[in-house]
């Protein structure tokens, strides 16, 4: 979501942008590609027109080898880079793009492509009317799965009970009573550890979709994230003009990266 929303403001500067989304085809986590549920509207490279960028081998070599001259752009780290918005024709640009510096000018365009294209499940449909009924709601987005092996800890990391406790009393405090809505890919660890009243636990026997629960994120009145780009979309897309967005002060857990990612968090979020 935000590659597409990076590409979306290069367009929105007059590039002829293209989408490559060949690792897909691979990509496994979350159900594969789903932004095609989403209203968007950039063109899919294809095969062909890939297949100059030589994806995998590295722009030197492939110079000194000969091989069709071409210009790669990648990203250097998690910060903020101006210059990525004005880059020069015919280049291939690989990168994460997590700042929302980078389409802040086009925000209304995004949100207006973040919208659900096809009809909802009755998962979603039931959730909905639960959160529209509620006079005050919080999402809690609670990560663990591939955040908490030993592969991903050390780069990630994922965010401990006593972030969670602090983020609610905080939200108590300031939103009064309020009805909970609960997102994790570790539902039962939410039940046994978050102590809370009003509880709704987002749990069904369905396949879940990404992009639904990000929906129903964005329609509660408030919202607490994990560390992870899927509540941070969920937050972003939530239209309340007095929603109170809490994020974890410590987005990566390898310091080296969380030094250059400091800005992931919206700057009217509050970090914890």
């Amino acid at each position: 979501m935000f590659q597409y929303a990076y590409a979306k403001a290069l367009e929105s500067k007059g590039y002829h942008v293209k989408l490559d989304i060949s690792n897909f085809e691979t990509y496994k986590l979350h159900g594969g590609y789903q932004l095609d549920k989403y209203n968007i509207n950039l063109p899919i490279a294809n095969k062909n027109e890939l297949k100059k960028y030589q994806k995998g081998l590295c722009k030197k070599i492939l110079n000194r080898l000969k091989i069709t001259k071409i210009d790669l752009i990648a990203e250097k780290d998690l910060s903020f880079d101006e210059s990525l918005l004005s880059p020069t024709d015919d280049n291939y640009i690989f990168g994460y793009f997590q700042n929302e510096k980078y389409f802040l000018n086009i925000k209304k365009s995004i949100a207006t492509s973040y919208c659900i294209k096809k009809n909802f499940s009755s998962y979603v449909e039931n959730a909905k009317g639960l959160i529209q009924k509620q006079s005050n709601s919080c999402s809690i987005h609670v990560r663990r799965g591939d955040f908490i092996n030993s592969a991903n800890s050390s780069i990630h990391g994922s965010c401990d009970i006593r972030y969670y406790q602090d983020a609610i009393k905080y939200m108590e405090n300031k939103a009064g009573e309020i009805s909970y809505f609960i997102f994790s890919d570790d539902i039962a660890w939410c039940k046994e550890n978050l102590k809370l009243k009003n509880a709704h636990y987002m749990d069904n026997n369905d396949k879940k979709l990404p992009h639904g629960d990000i929906y129903l994120m964005s329609l509660c009145n408030h919202n607490i994230m994990a560390n992870s780009s899927f509540s941070w979309w969920g937050a972003w897309l939530n239209k309340n003009n007095k929603k109170i967005v809490i994020a974890p002060k410590r987005w990566l857990s390898n310091k080296k990266l969380e030094e250059k990612s400091v800005n992931i968090v919206c700057k009217d979020w509050i970090k914890m």
